[in-house]
């Protein structure tokens, strides 16, 4: 992995949630769905355009991919749409860890104690308490989302509601 980096504005949740599994600065795996999305839309530095900074350091700084044909001491500028890109292909991977561990509990809680379980997974995630009440939304739309399409996705099975 390149010492470069580029720098992303994620919600907090996002931040403390990617720092914590990936480190700081966060390093995705090295086959990564997010490391293919910034090898994709990596380019190289306008002559104009200053070298990016974390001064405020609100920002999470996200380290470039090693690439032979991008080597990242050439390419390593990314525009505001490929930064968006980034964000989504994070908010995604957030999304399936969150569902991947939570929908066991919500089967067995059969939905009492479900706000007890989220602010317990943020904690085991690095994500601070003042951020369990937006992840707890997250959670829920995603399943009110599918509930409507007619996918109970606390149920394993491949029915839909209302058929026996």
């Amino acid at each position: 992995m390149s010492q470069f980096v580029i720098y992303l504005d994620l919600k907090p949740y996002l931040k403390e949630w990617l720092e914590h599994s990936l480190g700081n600065p966060v390093e995705f795996p090295p086959h990564s769905n997010e490391n293919a999305v910034i090898r994709t839309f990596i380019q190289r530095r306008p002559e104009a355009e200053p070298i990016e900074t974390n001064s405020s350091g609100l920002l999470t700084a996200i380290r470039i991919p090693d690439s032979k044909a991008k080597p990242a001491e050439y390419y390593n500028y990314i525009t505001g749409s490929g930064k968006q890109a980034i964000v989504e292909a994070i908010e995604d991977r957030f999304i399936q860890n969150l569902w991947g561990e939570l929908s066991m509990l919500t089967l067995s809680t059969q939905g009492k104690g479900i706000n007890t379980h989220i602010a317990a997974w943020c904690e085991m995630h690095g994500i601070s308490l003042d951020s369990v009440e937006t992840v707890r939304q997250k959670y829920f739309r995603v399943r009110k989302a599918y509930t409507e399409k007619g996918i109970d996705l606390r149920n394993f099975s491949r029915k839909k509601i209302g058929q026996e």
